[in-house]
């Protein structure tokens, strides 16, 4: 049986992400709410942006803060409101003495998918003075990480960008197909790209053949013929390296929307590697989903199987643990969207497609030695 990302034909001659909260950016007052404030800040957050730099995928990070008091008279934090229930702080009530500073610890639970990664925190206080935002920005990244240069920012980024905007004047070039991304260890492990979407890298200056093992790599790939109901979502790259056996870039293009029916967190999965024949727990999250339940799942690809074995929830969120089984006859990478049809609050059914991915692994063989 083929895998399903066989059919996706690409010329690799090097060209070229933690997940994109959908709150990015976001302030939890309304501006009418903040307008009410008419008093100068009174209270500035040190420092007013965290950089978190890499992130380990499924980690939780917790960075300290400190909110300076600038005024002669004692300020109370009145509200702290994230921007996103995956930052999680205690400051509420307390007291800022005058010309004073408290320190305020802030927990971010990191999400599965890789990607760039924002939050922010606002807070009100007793004085009436403007709130105060503390901003966070870092980048969900295994230890292996993929980036190429975005045509249309001209900057460093986790993901191919390949859409064509409809909105594009005339004068302007359509985005390249083809192009070259960088694959690098961050923890500058030396490592082997042994393939990308099951097919032998292409490099650029670097023999396999003749050179040794190196910490970074520059790929080259061309999408340029590659039809629209085979361009994959994502690129998958397999490496040697222990910590990140697979990793993904997204490829932005008019024919890889994901446009969800269900309220997942992230629209992927990375399994990392896993052994044929043997069953492997794995998880995803459904956000805002009080009252709904994942009633069925349908692998699309036949040479795996998947199933619910338990769902726990809480009041904003909810948390679908999975068991895969692969076939034993698998093998090389896997990519397949996997379908989800779960029942919503009023008891509607809704369907759609969650993709995973992974690195297939025969089972280890027990030798016996002789006496």
């Amino acid at each position: 049986m083929q895998q399903f990302i066989r059919p996706f034909t690409l010329t690799m001659s090097l060209i070229c992400l933690f997940a994109i909260d959908s709150q990015v950016g976001a302030r939890s007052a309304e501006p009418a709410q903040i307008a009410n404030y008419s008093q100068p800040t009174t209270v500035l957050a040190d420092p007013p942006l965290i950089n978190l730099g890499f992130i380990e995928p499924r980690s939780t990070i917790t960075r300290t803060f400190r909110l300076s008091n600038i005024s002669k008279a004692p300020i109370t934090i009145e509200t702290v409101t994230p921007s996103c229930t995956c930052t999680t702080l205690d400051a509420a009530g307390k007291i800022i003495p005058a010309f004073g500073s408290l320190e305020v610890p802030v927990t971010m639970k990191v999400a599965a998918s890789t990607g760039v990664k924002s939050a922010s925190v606002t807070f009100t206080f007793s004085d009436r003075s403007t709130p105060t935002v503390l901003n966070m920005s870092g980048e969900i990244a295994y230890q292996v990480r993929a980036t190429c240069i975005d045509v249309v920012g001209g900057t460093r980024v986790p993901f191919i960008n390949l859409f064509d905007d409809p909105q594009r004047p005339k004068d302007i070039a359509p985005p390249p197909m083809a192009g070259t991304l960088k694959v690098m260890s961050i923890d500058q492990r030396p490592f082997r790209i042994l393939s990308v979407m099951n097919q032998p890298p292409a490099f650029a200056g670097f023999d396999p053949a003749k050179d040794s093992p190196a910490t970074s790599y520059d790929l080259v790939y061309d999408f340029s013929k590659v039809p629209c109901e085979r361009m994959p979502p994502y690129l998958i790259i397999e490496t040697d390296h222990p910590l990140a056996p697979v990793i993904d870039m997204r490829i932005r293009h008019a024919c890889t929307k994901i446009m969800p029916q269900l309220p997942f967190a992230e629209y992927r999965a990375n399994l990392g590697a896993v052994t044929t024949g043997s069953p492997q727990p794995f998880e995803f999250e459904l956000k805002k989903s009080q009252g709904w339940k994942v009633i069925s799942t349908t692998s699309k690809d036949p040479q795996f199987t998947v199933k619910v074995i338990d769902q726990r929830s809480d009041s904003d969120h909810a948390m679908i643990s999975m068991m895969i089984t692969v076939d034993p006859s698998a093998h090389g990478i896997v990519l397949a969207p996997v379908t989800m049809t779960a029942t919503d609050p009023t008891g509607a059914t809704r369907s759609s497609d969650f993709w995973v991915y992974f690195k297939t692994v025969a089972p280890a063989t027990n030798q016996k030695t002789g006496s």
